[in-house]
């Protein structure tokens, strides 16, 4: 009795407290909801936190581990901390993608909002461009959440018809008219990723539809719808033989997972591959989108530093030479041995060895110790 008296006057007070209080505890409350990073720790996060004017081929970012790819008039405006990307014409792009190659298990996520890409961007000057992808009139406007592909492109390649063939996975927005019956698909978000078979479009799609992967040949399943002037985060992990895509909100709070993908049904997950974000088409696309934050977490190495194989507090060719001496010349083991495995498979080979010297000289992957 004692218990619900008690409850009853917790309810009655929180009914009575002013709407803007009682709607700052709910607002608390929700932004005490987090990711489930257990077994990740941060490789690089970029905040956006020192104003700019973004240059095409500018790296920035912790080891320069990002860089702008800005074509044909895209522009990024970084201040008030965030990345403001700017195509106002189809023939814009604005792009940050990852400098080098991704390492071989991965969690990457970004916070992105305040979209800005609805089909009443388009002009008639637009539409009467011979330049315009008008798709037969089922025009289309959009950006990436995120995606990852296996190369890069340059400068007019970055078409439609590029990244329908090199894109593994992808969450977006594609605001278009309907092939079927008309009508507009308003503020979608879809989650997808790209089969090894191909068709004339490309590679063929595989979305999420809130409760399933369709993997019927060709389908276009919306996962999510959304708002104006909202921020939300979208989430691509990669570890062992599976991929998951995860869309949360402000909050942090899950709004859509996917059920994990098998990585041989996923197009070219044995070719290393590389972080795109923002508005990536030359041919048609125009808007603005905010970019908040860009994190890439790898699986936590447990305490020591990945690739530091002699355990001399550094990653650098000694330890390379050092991995050498203990597959080929009866040399110690590194300890503990998972920071001789800097590729992360489980295996120590000289693959190894390899892949330390494509990080320290080469601009590669860091270390991803299992």
């Amino acid at each position: 009795m004692f218990r619900i008296t008690v409850l009853i006057s917790v309810i009655v007070v929180f009914m009575a407290m002013p709407a803007a209080y009682a709607q700052a505890l709910t607002d608390a409350a929700a932004a005490d909801a987090s990711f489930n990073d257990s077994g990740w720790i941060v490789l690089y996060r970029e905040d956006f936190d020192t104003d700019f004017e973004a240059a095409d081929a500018q790296t920035f970012g912790t080891d320069d581990w990002l860089i702008f790819q800005l074509i044909s008039g895209g522009a990024v405006t970084v201040a008030s901390g965030y990345a403001h990307l700017k195509t106002l014409d189809f023939w814009n792009a604005a792009l940050i993608r990852s400098t080098g190659i991704l390492p071989g298990k991965y969690k990457i996520r970004t916070k992105i909002g305040y979209k800005n890409y609805d089909l009443t961007n388009y002009e008639q000057d637009d539409y009467d461009n011979p330049d315009f992808n008008d798709h037969a009139g089922h025009y289309e406007n959009g950006m990436y959440f995120l995606t990852v592909t296996e190369d890069t492109c340059v400068g007019s390649e970055c078409a439609e018809e590029w990244w329908h063939y090199h894109r593994k996975m992808v969450i977006d927005v594609d605001n278009h008219i309907n092939w079927a019956g008309g009508g507009e698909t308003f503020h979608p978000v879809y989650m997808v990723y790209m089969a090894p078979e191909t068709n004339a479009d490309g590679n063929l799609l595989r979305t999420w539809d809130g409760t399933a992967w369709d993997e019927t040949e060709w389908n276009w399943n919306v996962a999510y719808t959304y708002e104006y002037d909202t921020w939300y985060y979208a989430e691509l992990e990669k570890r062992d033989s599976h991929i998951i895509l995860r869309l949360y909100d402000a909050n942090r709070n899950i709004l859509e997972e996917t059920t994990p993908v098998s990585l041989d049904k996923v197009f070219a997950m044995d070719i290393p591959g590389y972080l795109y974000l923002g508005e990536p088409h030359t041919d048609d696309y125009e808007g603005n989108v905010r970019i908040d934050e860009i994190t890439l977490l790898v699986p936590d190495s447990g305490g020591y530093t990945c690739g530091d194989a002699d355990g001399g507090g550094a990653v650098n060719i000694l330890d390379a030479s050092y991995v050498i001496d203990y597959l080929y010349k009866n040399g110690a083991a590194p300890a503990p041995i998972g920071s001789g495995d800097p590729d992360g498979n489980g295996v120590i080979n000289i693959l190894d060895v390899s892949y330390l010297i494509s990080y320290l000289y080469k601009s590669g992957p860091a270390p991803v110790c299992p």
